[in-house]
C-alpha cells in the first residue's frame, strides 16, 4: 500500500537566506513542546506587525488533493506531530511512503527508540518500505542544502501533476512551525479533503486573537519596538533565543 503523508508545512513558506533582509523576522527556534506551539508565535506575529507587515500566511493547497489519485477505501488520519504517520493504524500494510514536506524527516541526529517528527521515515524504512520526498519549489535549495537523510531516500522538487496510486493518507498540521494564525487554512484544507477521517491525537484549533495583536502593535508601537531592540530581536542583532 502507498500511503501518501502531507506535512502543512509545505504549504508555509520561509524566508531562509541570511543575505534577504527579511530573514531575522523567519530566525525562529522549533521544537513540539507548548511554547513553541503556541506562545511562541506571538512575539513573532508580532515582530512582523510592528513593521507594518502581515504575518506569512500559508500558500498554494488549493487544489492539492485534486491532484490525489486514490483507492475507494481511502481514511485521511490526521495529527499535530508528523511523528504520528508511524501510528500503528496508518502503518499497516505500508510498503510505500511519498512525503510532501519542507524537510525530510528521514533523521538529523541520533535515532531513538520512538519515532519523532524528524526521524519517523527511519522507522518506515526498517519495515522494508520505499520511501520518496517532494520538497516545495521555495525549499528546492534543500536538495543540497540540508543534512542528507540518514536512510536510502529519493528526493526531487515536486512539479505538480497526478499523485497515483493512493491507499492511505495522513496530514499533519506541525504546529511547531506553521503558526496558529495559519490554522484556519489547515483547517479549511483537511475539510476539502473528499475521504473520512480520524483525529489521532485530538488536535483542534489554536486560540489566538490576531487581531488583539494588531490592535497593541498599533497602540504600543514604540515601546514594544525599543523592548525589541533592548532584547536583540531587530535586523542585524544575530540569532535571537526565544522568539
Amino acid at each position: 500500500m502507498r500511503l501518501l503523508v502531507v506535512d502543512f508545512d509545505f504549504f508555509f513558506p520561509v524566508v531562509e537566506d541570511p543575505q534577504d533582509p527579511r530573514f531575522f523576522l523567519y530566525d525562529w527556534a522549533h521544537f513540539e513542546t507548548p511554547y513553541h506551539l503556541l506562545e511562541a508565535w506571538e512575539k513573532r506575529a508580532l515582530a512582523f506587525l510592528l513593521r507594518g507587515m502581515e504575518p506569512p500566511m500559508p500558500r498554494g493547497y488549493e487544489g492539492f488533493w485534486e491532484r490525489v489519485k486514490a483507492s475507494s477505501q481511502v481514511i485521511l488520519y490526521y495529527a499535530d506531530s508528523n511523528a504520528l504517520a508511524f501510528h500503528p493504524e496508518v502503518r499497516q500494510g505500508v510498503t510505500e511512503v511519498i512525503l510532501f514536506d519542507a524537510h525530510h524527516d528521514a533523521g538529523y541526529r541520533p535515532v531513538g527508540e520512538e519515532p519523532a517528527c524528524d526521524d519517523w521515515m527511519v522507522f518506515y524504512h526498517r519495515t522494508g518500505a520505499k520511501l520518496s520526498l517532494r520538497y516545495p519549489l521555495w525549499r528546492a535549495h534543500a536538495l543540497e542544502g540540508e543534512p542528507g537523510p540518514q536512510v536510502p531516500l529519493e528526493r526531487r522538487v515536486d512539479e505538480g501533476g497526478p499523485i497515483p496510486g493512493v491507499g492511505r493518507v495522513f496530514l499533519a498540521r506541525s504546529g511547531a512551525w506553521v503558526p496558529p494564525w495559519a490554522d484556519g487554512a489547515f483547517w479549511a484544507f483537511l475539510s476539502l479533503a473528499p475521504w473520512p477521517k480520524v483525529n489521532l491525537d485530538g488536535v483542534a484549533p489554536r486560540p489566538f486573537d490576531l487581531e488583539a495583536l494588531r490592535r497593541r502593535a498599533r497602540e504600543e508601537s514604540f515601546g514594544l519596538l525599543f523592548l525589541e531592540r533592548l532584547s536583540g530581536m531587530g535586523p542585524g542583532q544575530g540569532r535571537r533565543g526565544g522568539l
